[in-house]
């Protein structure tokens, strides 16, 4: 088993918890390969009931297709898709029941770089792999928002020829614009020689907020004499941002 931490973990959400305090069902759904889009569109509608923002709806979305497609092409061709709602989180868990096993333990399945379970462990912010007489089960979480989470802010300080960005709240399709129109205005002001991205108060992300980190990182290198250090990443959000780029990144001070 593997298991992720968002950049900031967030309290307990009350949404999707059942009576007893225990996750609720909020979608169970069989597929085969002539129902992956209906299961796509039915995981998406379920995902954004369920308070999943926007982008990481869309994330959710491609990690269940890739693990549903894992299951059609390399497993017993069908199985089924479980959501469950609670703790702060929307679990999804896709099931290859013709892949069962007396004694659990770990699935044939590989982890390739590109492939259906190497993208949903990037993906989400908790991931596990489990192998029983039930079947093959991968499951993915991903962090519900919270009414105490801030609302988004990007905020400016200079000292010393070093400008720090802090970055508050979520980093997903809405909010990454901002971070790239201002890290844009420093290079092409000429200022500064100094970068430093302080995500320590980041919330939430989505795939789109993670590329545009490494775009940003790209305009970086592209400008003379500017870097960019980021400061604030949790040792997980480190080995999730190292595990998609083969550019250097640099760090100061990974939180734990």
């Amino acid at each position: 088993m593997t298991r992720d931490r968002p950049p900031n973990s967030p309290p307990p959400a009350s949404g999707g918890v059942a009576g007893n305090g225990s996750p609720s069902t909020v979608l169970e759904q069989p597929f085969d390969r002539n129902s992956l889009y209906v299961l796509r569109a039915t995981v998406e509608a379920h995902a954004i009931h369920a308070g999943l923002p926007e982008g990481r709806t869309a994330d959710l979305v491609l990690a269940v297709h890739e693990l549903a497609t894992n299951v059609i092409l390399h497993g017993s061709g069908s199985g089924r898709v479980r959501l469950r709602a609670g703790d702060g989180m929307l679990h999804c868990q896709v099931i290859d029941t013709g892949a069962t096993s007396t004694e659990p333990g770990i699935p044939a399945w590989p982890y390739e770089y590109g492939h259906g379970l190497w993208i949903a462990r990037s993906l989400g912010d908790r991931h596990s792999v489990t192998r029983g007489p039930d079947g093959t089960a991968a499951t993915v979480g991903f962090v519900l928002p919270h009414p105490r989470f801030p609302s988004f802010q990007l905020t400016r300080h200079d000292q010393d020829g070093r400008t720090t960005l802090r970055l508050i709240g979520s980093l997903d399709q809405g909010t990454a614009p901002d971070l790239t129109a201002a890290v844009e205005s420093l290079i092409a002001a000429g200022r500064p020689r100094r970068l430093v991205l302080d995500l320590s108060g980041m919330t939430l992300w989505d795939s789109i907020g993670i590329a545009t980190l490494l775009a940003v990182q790209e305009q970086v290198n592209a400008a003379p004499g500017v870097s960019m250090t980021l400061t604030g990443v949790s040792a997980d959000f480190r080995r999730r941002l190292d595990s998609l780029t083969f550019m250097p990144l640099d760090y100061e001070n990974p939180r734990d």
